[in-house]
This record gives structure tokens, C-alpha cells and sequence, in this order.
């Protein structure tokens, strides 16, 4: 199956996951999911990836169907609950992303047994001071604040502007493309300044991974559709016990 297969089967069911999780759990398991999506592509951000296009080729990084869950989960909180709700749930991803970070760190300093060698060796790759994963940590935290406060704030201009239904799909991808391109942007040179990848490179994975992250964002427009019809169980539990 091909890179480009396997994004279009991810991203479905990436998205349908967060529908999942919306009508089950509402606002909260929308945060919960959140939080494991930053923890997720940031750990995956690490894998390169070559996309076939039949006539051409392009390289990006994996971890950006998680990063496009992300913008579609915050423009849901900004579409249900307001735009505060939504940076609270940026800020409570970065802090609970740096814990993580912080947490698995401290694991790599313990001396492990010979028979655990191959986990000791791949908790050190991704989570020591030299590893892939703990520079592209602190890139990646200061880039998404970046990138998801600009979403936030664009959506929420967007839907001031004019919040009904037929222009969801302009609130949803406009605040996303325009974050998106400063997110690409400002991630793919740090991470090549930061050694992460060969700043040769960059401009390609500059243009696929603006492709991938475009393609995810219309994908994610009737899902989103979908979820801002939606009432979550939570939330008629509530009603009905009040």
C-alpha cells in the first residue's frame, strides 16, 4: 500500500475519531483527544516520508494528519464553545506535551537491564537531550502556540463576521490554510536548523507538507460539518439530569 494511500485511510480515520469522541464525550474527551494528537505528532514528526504522485515525488514529514486533527478539533471548540475555549485547549496540550516530554526524559536516566536493551536504546533515541523527538519538542511547542493561536484568532474574526452554517467551510478553511502556512513555514526551518533534517531538503518538504496538510484540511470540512450538527451524549445526559 502506498505513503499516499495510507494518508488518505489515516486521515479519515483520524477525523472520524474525533467525531467518535465529540459525540460520546463532548467538549472534554475533545481536549483529551487533543492532547494525544500533540503528543502523537510530535513523536511521529520524526519520521520522514515519501509521497508518489505518479509523475513526481515529494518529501514531508509524518505527523501531519495528527497536526490537521488538531486544527479541526480546535475550530470545533471555537465553532461549539468560543474562541477561549479553544486556547485553553492549545494551552493545556502544550503543558501536558512538555510534561510527557519531561516525564519520559527522566525514564532514560535510569540503567536498565540487559534483557530491556533494545527499549533502552529506542527511550533514549526519542526522548534524551540528544534525541529526535526532545529537540523537536521544543521547536514544535513554540511553533504550534504560534500557528494554532493565529487559528484561533482568524476563525474566530471569520465567524464574528458572519457565523452561519454556509460559511463554516471559509471559517474552517480559511483560519486553516492561512495557520497552516505559517506553521509549515516556521516547524520545517527550525527542525532543519536544529539538525532534525538536511536544510537541503526543506523546500520540499516546505511544499509536500503543505499539499498533505491542504488535502487533510478539505477532507476535514464535512467532518466538521457533521460534528457542529451534533449534540454530544455528555451534554444531553446533563440536560436530562438537570
Amino acid at each position: 500500500m502506498s505513503n499516499l494511500m495510507v494518508f488518505l485511510i489515516f486521515a479519515i480515520v483520524n477525523f472520524a475519531l474525533i467525531a467518535t469522541v465529540f459525540r460520546f464525550w463532548g467538549k472534554q474527551g475533545i481536549l483529551a483527544y487533543i492532547v494525544l494528537s500533540v503528543i502523537a505528532a510530535n513523536i511521529q514528526v520524526n519520521k520522514g516520508v515519501i509521497f508518489n504522485f505518479g509523475l513526481f515525488e515529494l518529501e514531508a514529514t509524518l505527523g501531519n494528519v495528527m497536526f490537521a486533527g488538531i486544527f479541526l478539533a480546535t475550530d470545533l471548540l471555537n465553532e461549539k464553545y468560543g474562541a477561549q475555549a479553544a486556547r485553553n485547549a492549545v494551552h493545556l496540550s502544550i503543558f501536558a506535551n512538555i510534561s510527557f516530554i519531561l516525564i519520559m526524559f527522566i525514564a532514560t536516566l535510569f540503567q536498565g537491564m540487559d534483557y530491556s536493551s533494545d527499549f533502552n536504546s529506542a527511550l533514549n533515541l526519542f526522548f534524551a537531550v540528544n534525541g529526535g523527538t526532545f529537540k523537536a519538542v521544543l521547536i514544535g511547542n513554540l511553533v504550534y502556540f504560534i500557528s494554532q493561536s493565529l487559528d484561533v484568532l482568524v476563525y474566530d474574526r471569520i465567524r464574528k463576521w458572519d457565523g452561519s452554517s454556509k460559511t463554516l467551510w471559509i471559517r474552517n478553511n480559511g483560519s486553516t490554510m492561512i495557520s497552516q502556512l505559517v506553521d509549515t513555514l516556521l516547524v520545517t526551518l527550525g527542525f532543519a536548523l536544529a539538525g532534525i533534517f538536511p536544510i537541503e531538503i526543506a523546500g520540499s518538504i516546505i511544499i509536500t507538507t503543505l499539499i498533505v496538510k491542504y488535502i487533510a484540511a478539505l477532507i476535514d470540512t464535512p467532518f466538521l460539518y457533521l460534528m457542529s450538527r451534533v449534540s454530544p451524549r455528555a451534554k444531553i445526559a446533563e440536560q436530562e439530569a438537570a
